[in-house]
């Protein structure tokens, strides 16, 4: 058709054009006429742009696109059902309150995992096998579990003479080989204990709930591997000298010295009368267990014939107990105050910048204050002629103290402008 309109056009020049003109010009014409009729035809769509039309969606023209409409993404904003159908599931299996499954979502493996995985198989799994609701809140991230690895890792577990699989939840995080070979080493001392393996004989001997035990013995566990001998006098030495089931709990490198370096550093501790022996002081460099001890002896000779820094508190001030307690209380660090610092600030107080007892007992905050910062700040006092009716602002901050003695040099006001607490 577009042929036949140009040879229509160029005989129609021609029969008005003189016979001379060339052939050159009628090429240029036909490629002028044809490249206006290509300017004004209409484009044709791309597949791609035929699919959009087909899904009721707009295209852009090119080059629209800019920086001001780029949407960020908000992972805040990122809905899915997977998450939705997990809490429904643990609302209504378990009947979570809302803080405790924003504790179990939350959680990091939780997170990562739970649009990726069938967490609900991995909860079903864990339920069979009586996983209780105490566990999963405490240990929410057993829920991120592979499901095949959990079911071969609950089955090293049952292995194990074991009276409630909640016991030994923690141990759930190892990978399968750590968890094989720690099963191994448990199962191969059965005939040695009772209890048949280390946890339940760590529990019964600390009179503590088994899964407390699991949770320390988790992230140690050279505990449950270390020879049984040396495993056992230790325990024994630390029981023998009162240390306390949480602290063992809490510090288990103890356990790693021979029996008979654990027992001479807890003796040591006991004949400096040490009111309470902890596991550091089994492993502790030799001059810190030596200044510790030293600390122990001078409180002791302070206290003489008093047992409680209260009942010499009360003794130096002219108080009954429980009247100085009283006083103690209304500062509670106080209670935390070595009692030979304590000796050292009331016989200064007393002896040399002549405050009375009433007085001291009045701001029993000055206690705990620094004796060389009080001394400084009495002297400096003193050499503006300032003798202070409260000991509240030897006490204040650097800023409040400057502050008052600027007044008290500028004004030279009267001491008792300072006020009790």
């Amino acid at each position: 058709m577009l042929r036949s309109l140009v040879r229509s056009l160029e005989t129609a020049i021609q029969l008005n054009r003189p016979l001379s003109a060339n052939a050159g010009s009628r090429l240029c014409i036909r490629r002028s006429l044809f490249s206006q009729l290509e300017t004004h035809a209409v484009p044709r769509k791309s597949l791609l742009t035929a699919a959009a039309g087909t899904t009721g969606t707009t295209t852009t023209p090119r080059g629209s696109e800019t920086d001001n409409e780029y949407v960020p993404y908000r992972p805040e904003l990122e809905t899915g059902t997977k998450a939705s159908v997990l809490v429904e599931l643990l609302r209504e299996r378990f009947r979570f309150s809302d803080t405790e499954l924003e504790r179990i979502m939350t959680d990091d493996v939780v997170y990562r995992n739970y649009r990726g995985r069938a967490l609900s198989l991995t909860l079903d799994t864990l339920q069979g096998e009586g996983v209780n609701r105490r566990s999963l809140v405490e240990y929410p991230w057993i829920l991120g579990q592979d499901s095949k690895r959990l079911q071969l890792k609950l089955q090293l577990m049952k292995s194990m003479d074991i009276t409630d699989i909640n016991h030994f939840v923690p141990f759930l995080r190892l990978t399968v080989p750590r968890l094989r070979k720690l099963v191994s080493a448990l199962n191969s001392e059965r005939s040695a204990m009772p209890q048949r393996n280390r946890v339940y004989y760590i529990s019964d001997k600390l009179e503590v709930s088994p899964d407390l035990v699991a949770r320390y013995l988790s992230k140690r566990l050279f505990i449950l591997e270390m020879p049984y001998e040396m495993f056992e006098k230790n325990l024994h030495h630390m029981i023998d000298y009162n240390v306390s089931p949480i602290n063992i709990l809490k510090d288990l490198w103890a356990f790693r010295y021979t029996p008979k370096a654990v027992q001479l550093r807890l003796e040591r501790a006991k004949r400096a009368k040490k009111d309470k022996i902890m596991p550091w002081m089994v492993r502790c460099p030799e001059p810190i267990l030596q200044r510790s001890l030293k600390l122990s002896l001078d409180e002791l000779k302070v206290l003489g014939e008093f047992t409680s820094v209260v009942e010499y508190v009360a003794h130096r001030l002219g108080f009954s107990v429980s009247e100085a307690k009283g006083i103690m209380d209304r500062h509670p660090q106080v209670h935390t105050v070595r009692v030979t610092k304590i000796k050292e600030v009331i016989d200064y107080l007393l002896d040399e910048a002549k405050f009375t007892r009433l007085e001291v007992a009045q701001v029993p905050r000055v206690l705990c204050h620094s004796l060389k910062t009080t001394k400084k700040r009495i002297e400096e006092l003193k050499s503006h002629g300032c003798r202070p009716s409260s000991l509240v602002i030897v006490c204040r901050s650097r800023r409040e103290y400057d502050k008052f003695l600027q007044h008290w040099i500028s004004h030279g006001r009267d001491p008792e402008i300072v006020s009790d607490p």
